[in-house]
Parts: structure tokens; C-alpha cells; sequence
């Protein structure tokens, strides 16, 4: 989620919601290109709302991808998924 009318530097808008993620106490991950977010769907959605009203309060236009893995009975992937790719691999792979 990012204002499409942002400037150059996306650095402000996008703490802004990593922060309003991080205030849920949800698992969550921050990549250079995404943001992961672990948890229940009655949970997760409501923060990813909250973090859309927050953009769009400040920007005409929001784009927002989201997808959702939805694998009933497992949790703790945010790590895991990574270490049974290092597991298969044999070697780290870049954090």
C-alpha cells in the first residue's frame, strides 16, 4: 500500500502503516518490496482497513495489493516458510 501521489520518497507514508501494523500485535514482516502480515482473517483485515483509511486520509489515491494464503490449521509461517526453503536449499537465503 503506497500514495500514488507521494513524491519520490515513499519513506513517510508507508511507516505510517507499518506502524498502525505493528501496533496490532500481529506477526508481520517488512520486506523492501512488501509486508507480510500473519494471522486470522478477522484479525488481519481489520488492520489492513485501518491502514488504508490512514493513506487515503492524507492521499487521493492509494494502490494496494493484497493476497492472502490461506492454509487453515498452520501459523508461524512468516519464518518457517523461509527455512524449509533454506532446509530444501541447503544454505541460507538473503533476509
Amino acid at each position: 500500500m503506497f500514495p500514488v501521489s507521494g513524491g519520490d520518497s515513499l519513506v513517510h507514508p508507508v511507516s505510517e502503516v507499518i506502524d498502525e501494523i505493528g501496533r496490532s500485535g500481529l506477526p508481520y514482516r517488512v520486506t523492501a518490496m512488501d509486508t507480510v502480515i500473519e494471522g486470522e482473517w478477522d484479525k488481519v483485515m481489520p488492520v489492513i482497513r485501518r491502514a488504508h483509511e490512514i493513506m487515503s486520509a492524507k492521499y487521493d489515491r492509494v494502490f494496494m495489493v493484497a493476497t492472502a494464503d490461506d492454509h487453515i490449521g498452520r501459523q508461524g509461517r512468516l519464518q518457517e516458510s523461509v527455512l524449509d526453503v533454506e532446509a530444501h536449499l541447503g544454505h541460507q537465503v538473503a533476509h
